[in-house]
């Protein structure tokens, strides 16, 4: 043990094994989330499992290679591109015969089986290793390595299967997390590299700080597909809440045709309601918890990726490494809007989306979103003018959601604008309340379009609207928090000429600006 520590305090540095234990817990709790999943769900079960096998696996590898990219032996060191393939693709798939084996054989054989992946993707990341040195290997280290990973994986699957709990998870997590990271250290404690000039160098094999890169990336790709995964498992269950809203239609129309049956009807049908609530309520919890679940991973990567961009540990040495830190970082801060807007619909959904209240300037609100997208407008060569009167009363809303509102509005109306058009953002105090338009010049919308715009996730099927990204939720999403001030959200747009967004805060929301009371 003292040795082992002594390893990683002589030989690795101690601010990237902690980030690998930090990455190392956040892919274990993961794959036991969607573990449970995998028995939660028969039908989907296969694909849970191999979404399972896949974030295990993915971790242990993410885990060895940030490991050994903390590793300092004290020269130019190297790896083989295909064992380094070979070494993750084992990892996973045994991972995942691991998994499959706990719930059909038994937990701590399955359990043991998904341990064995840990030592078997480590020493198949070692002979990729390429240095100009000699290995020399102690047997007694390498033992207690391939004991700890195996014996740790089946206690930690063990672990989970003892109850449904979120402690038990916590629990498994901690432990296969401790599995993973003793196996590694045990393991590099059981290498000692003798320099060696005589031993030739694979060709441009060198570990630079970049591999951080190549890392993240490969964590992040992870992450995706575990969101397909659930992505795809939402359908599913948006489908069957369909079907069950077709049989409540059947029903509706058979207790108006048959009235002697309508004890009997009026039954079926309370059945068939509850069941599409059901269905309804189970994509609505979903949603949330992989929304949580997704947006936890990704703010780390986040962090590590701008930690990259700004160098903060020495240059990457190399401006196409920076260049990638620079896309990963502003593709996750993109994805996580996106998650963040998916979390916003579901706790509406689900009615447990609480609104902030204060008193504010809405002058102010408007001055803050327009440094936010001024950069955006520049860009797209859009020009962006606000017509805001010197006198305006305050309002009492959520802040932080009405700014949300107007950032959403006025994105889209710069996306959907065409270089030299024009965007408006207007206040107003109107009879009815205050009134705040969002005006283009853009490519507009049909009339008989404007329902589906405001529906969640309604894309327009025209062929100039999908030119442009997007997921449909910012109009949507827009009008239900305007809502929940008890305001209203009205759209008029007019094919290649513009479109107009007008929100009306109700008068009750409306305070008396400081020189009026």
């Amino acid at each position: 043990m003292i040795s082992v520590l002594g390893c990683i305090a002589d030989r690795h540095d101690i601010r990237l094994v902690i980030v690998a234990a930090i990455i190392c817990l956040f892919g274990c709790y993961t794959a036991f989330s969607v573990l449970d999943r995998a028995h939660d769900d028969d039908r989907l079960r296969a694909p849970w499992l191999a979404a399972a096998g896949l974030t295990g696996g993915a971790t242990i590898w993410t885990t060895h290679f940030i490991g050994m990219l903390a590793y300092r032996p004290g020269m130019v060191v190297g790896y083989d591109i295909a064992l380094t393939g070979l070494s993750i693709l084992s990892a996973i798939v045994i991972t995942w015969i691991g998994f499959a084996a706990s719930s059909r054989i038994g937990p701590l054989v399955g359990g043991a089986i998904a341990g064995s992946a840990i030592s078997i993707m480590h020493f198949t990341g070692m002979i990729a290793l390429s240095a100009p040195a000699r290995f020399e290997w102690n047997p007694v280290y390498i033992g207690a390595s391939l004991v700890s990973g195996v014996a740790l994986g089946a206690a930690a699957v063990w672990l989970f299967y003892r109850g449904p709990r979120l402690r038990w998870r916590l629990l498994a997590t901690l432990v296969l997390a401790l599995g993973i990271m003793a196996m590694h250290f045990t393991a590099m404690t059981a290498v000692t590299l003798r320099f060696d000039p005589t031993v030739a160098v694979a060709d441009d094999a060198v570990l630079a700080p970049e591999w951080m890169a190549v890392v993240v990336t490969a964590s992040m790709a992870m992450i995706a597909i575990v969101a397909l995964v659930g992505a795809v498992v939402d359908r599913h269950l948006a489908k069957r809440a369909t079907h069950e809203a077709d049989r409540l239609r059947r029903y509706v129309e058979a207790l108006e045709a048959t009235t002697e049956s309508l004890e009997a009807t009026t039954d079926d049908l309370h059945e068939a309601l509850a069941a599409a609530e059901a269905a309804n309520q189970a994509k609505t919890n979903f949603v949330a918890n992989m929304s949580h679940e997704l947006r936890t991973p990704l703010n780390a990567i986040i962090g590590f990726s701008d930690m990259m961009r700004e160098e903060m540990f020495g240059p990457l040495g190399n401006d196409r490494y920076r260049e990638y830190a620079i896309d990963i970082h502003t593709s996750g801060l993109h994805l996580l809007d996106l998650i963040s807007d998916v979390l916003d619909f579901a706790k509406i959904d689900a009615g447990r989306f609480d609104l902030h209240e204060e008193e504010f300037d809405l002058r102010d609100t408007v001055a803050t979103v327009h440094n936010m997208v001024i950069g955006l407008a520049a860009t797209a060569g859009v020009s962006l003018v606000d017509y805001v009167p010197e006198h305006l009363p305050r309002v009492f809303a959520d802040e932080r959601r009405i700014r949300q509102i107007i950032l959403n509005l006025v994105s889209n109306a710069i996306k959907f604008t065409p270089r030299a058009g024009n965007v408006a953002i207007t206040l107003s105090s109107e009879p009815q309340g205050l009134l705040i338009r969002v005006s283009d010049t853009g490519i507009g919308i049909a009339p008989d379009d404007i329902p589906l715009a405001l529906e969640q996730f309604g894309q327009i099927g025209n062929s100039m609207a999908r030119k442009y990204e997007g997921t449909g939720l910012g109009l949507p999403l827009a009008k239900r928090l305007v809502e929940l001030h008890g305001g209203r959200l009205e759209l008029r747009s007019t094919p290649a000429r513009g479109t107009t967004v007008d929100v009306v805060l109700p008068r009750d929301r409306l305070r008396p600006a400081p020189g009026n009371r």
